[in-house]
């Protein structure tokens, strides 16, 4: 059957992620502006997910100015990027942090999602004076086993959205999983986003692309086996979570977990999938609130 593709990919990912893969010189960090301030009071760092871009971000693209740095990271595959080599996180975080210390009196922010939640919360551990560091690490993924469960999980919902629309055409069922990623957990028990779902899919039918070109393995294949390191432990990085109660992918009380051994705040939003950036557009405003609060001032 079709669909075999979905679990065929998870046990693709691992054996690409054991396998020797070549070393990327360049790292793939780019100025959203066309001008680099000399001497930025702030740096932020736009780290997305699998299968997104820096836009996912919305607004946060447009924060650079005179003495505002903003640069975005590009996945494998993405934005003209090459699919190999794909991406390593360790050294992903090393490029962020070698970056971020080439201004030592900058105040750093990284903002990551999904995937580049854990790129973002590696390269606090790096960055030199990490107590001028803020991470916001939005849908983030969680430890090994997080995403391996997540693909099996992942597998499972693909098989049962082709179930429920009769079809194994690979563009029409990723389009009725992007439902769940977007409503969460259970919204087919529910009328009200049942009937909101029907309205979804006029928006996205054509416009979100399954998995393709091998970018699904670049992309996380880094991720099945992570679990934070000692630097990134040890950092003394303000680190907060926003998380949706109802992510199918990375599920809230792992998070959690997460959260703890850090010391993190989880801002909990307690409705919301896993796509909360295009279900709550008015997020990326309550981040750089956040962003802009100090220490005694922070809140969800």
């Amino acid at each position: 059957m079709r669909w075999a593709w979905a679990a065929s990919s998870l046990l693709a990912v691992a054996l690409a992620s054991c396998a020797k893969a070549p070393v990327r010189s360049d790292p793939p960090l780019y100025n959203v502006d066309a001008t680099r301030p000399a001497s930025p009071r702030y740096v932020t760092f736009l780290l997305p997910g699998a299968l997104t871009t820096a836009d996912i971000f919305h607004s946060a693209r447009d924060w650079g100015g005179p003495d505002h740095l903003v640069v975005e990271y590009r996945l494998p595959g993405m934005q003209g990027e090459p699919v190999s080599p794909p991406l390593d996180i360790t050294q992903s975080a090393l490029w962020v942090a070698d970056l971020a210390n080439q201004y030592p009196n900058a105040r750093i922010q990284l903002l990551g999602y999904s995937t580049g939640a854990v790129i973002a919360i590696e390269a606090a551990g790096q960055i030199d004076n990490s107590d001028r560091v803020k991470v916001v690490a939005v849908s983030s993924a969680t430890p090994f086993p997080g995403a391996v469960s997540a693909a099996l999980r992942g597998g499972v919902e693909v098989i049962r959205s082709a179930l429920a629309i009769g079809s194994l055409n690979r563009q029409k069922v990723w389009e009725e999983y992007y439902k769940t990623l977007y409503f969460g957990t259970g919204w087919r028990r529910s009328p009200e986003k049942r009937d909101m779902a029907g309205r979804l899919e006029e928006v996205v039918k054509g416009r979100v692309l399954a998995p393709r070109g091998g970018m699904g393995r670049a992309q996380s294949g880094s991720l099945l086996f992570w679990t934070p390191s000692q630097a990134a432990l040890s950092t003394r990085a303000d680190i907060t979570f926003y998380h949706g109660g109802r992510d199918p992918v990375f599920r809230l009380a792992a998070i959690q977990r997460l959260a703890a051994r850090f010391d993190a705040t989880v801002c909990i939003l307690p409705d919301e999938g896993h796509l909360m950036f295009q279900s709550q557009p008015g997020l990326i405003e309550r981040i750089r609130r956040h962003f802009a609060a100090t220490k005694e001032t922070e809140s969800c």
